[in-house]
């Protein structure tokens, strides 16, 4: 299932990256068709990586007229700087979801615009495809950061 899900969930990920708002309403049986899966399977996707703790707060209506709101909530601290860049983290821990939520916090706090968070995500994604050396991808990635003035 991890293989499906993480295809559903950079598949939200993106639709959120190229809306304006800070909302998206998806049609969750449109959704299921489009991505060929069950309608339960994009409900587990929601419920266990768009959670509050993740950012996210997601509203659900079932039903024929069903719908379901992903928003991204704004950051409450002071302190903008994403976790992400201050914790010292083994460089195989680093995941491209992990690179996708400091996008988002970026976003919501300002530093970068959507038209850059997506240039980003497709070349962190494509770092990740070309680069299999953990250790020498986490340098590449974290000399990008570093360079966009985070």
């Amino acid at each position: 299932m991890s293989v499906l899900a993480d295809k559903i969930e950079q598949f939200i990920l993106h639709k959120l990256l190229e809306e304006e708002k800070e909302n998206i309403i998806l049609r969750r049986n449109e959704l299921a068709d489009e991505l060929e899966c069950a309608p339960s399977q994009i409900s587990y996707v929601l419920s266990t990586r768009f959670s509050n703790e993740r950012g996210f707060l997601v509203e659900s209506r079932r039903g024929s007229g069903g719908f379901v709101r992903i928003v991204r909530l704004t950051a409450k601290k002071a302190d903008h700087t994403p976790a992400l860049l201050t914790e010292r983290l083994p460089a195989v821990s680093i995941t491209l979801d992990d690179l996708d939520n400091l996008l988002f916090q970026l976003i919501r706090n300002k530093v970068i615009t959507n038209g850059e968070a997506i240039i980003l995500h497709h070349t962190f994604q494509a770092l990740f495809l070309e680069i299999d050396d953990a250790s020498k991808r986490f340098a590449v990635i974290s000399r990008i950061l570093k360079q966009i003035a985070i």
